[in-house]
């Protein structure tokens, strides 16, 4: 049992460091990018208001539209980096 243990250790050593690679590449792009996202979301705000205020319903459903994928993909990234956290973690307790 102890040896099979050490050779697994030895097996999923390379895959951890990819997940941690991963996980490092993800985290530097949403600090990198959470400027313009954010900039861009407020922008999706300003506009969902002004066509409301203007009545431009097709408009209106187009912002809603790119302000809800633009959240919905910040929420899968999330999910992503965590489901690695998730996976490291139970390779370090084999």
């Amino acid at each position: 049992m102890f040896l099979l243990r050490i050779l697994l250790k030895i097996v999923l050593a390379p895959v951890s460091l990819a997940l941690l690679a991963v996980k490092g590449v993800i985290h530097l792009a949403i600090n990198l990018a959470s400027a313009v996202v954010g900039l861009f979301l407020l922008y999706v705000g300003f506009a969902l208001v002004y066509c409301l205020v203007t009545q431009r319903w097709t408009d209106l459903l187009i912002f809603f539209i790119v302000g809800v994928a633009i959240i919905g993909i910040l929420f899968l990234v999330v999910i992503l980096e965590e489901t690695i956290d998730g996976l490291r973690k139970k390779i370090k307790v084999i």
